[in-house]
């Protein structure tokens, strides 16, 4: 009698086991694939008040209008020509 009651607390505690291990999965699944939905995540319009950043890396940037109060430059930095300015100036 002891034996079959062993046995069903066995049954039962591999039951919650393999669930357990199929909701873990689920949640690993849905995790590694809103991760890669977020690394192509377009921001279209940011608006920021004010904010300090202390390392920012941009490999393309295209900027209307910029106003700086300082600027420190570590690397060499390298300007347009004047003909393609002349035609931003019209």
């Amino acid at each position: 009698m002891k034996e079959r009651h062993t046995d069903s607390k066995s049954s039962s505690l591999r039951g919650v086991a393999i669930l357990a291990t199929a909701i873990g999965a689920v949640a690993v699944g849905a995790f590694a694939i809103g991760a890669l939905v977020i690394r192509r995540l377009a921001i279209r319009d940011l608006v920021v008040e004010n904010a300090k950043l202390k390392s920012l890396e941009i490999q393309d940037l295209k900027v209307k209008r910029l106003r700086a109060e300082e600027i420190v430059v570590s690397d060499s930095i390298q300007l347009p020509e004047e003909d393609s300015l002349a035609g931003l100036r019209d």
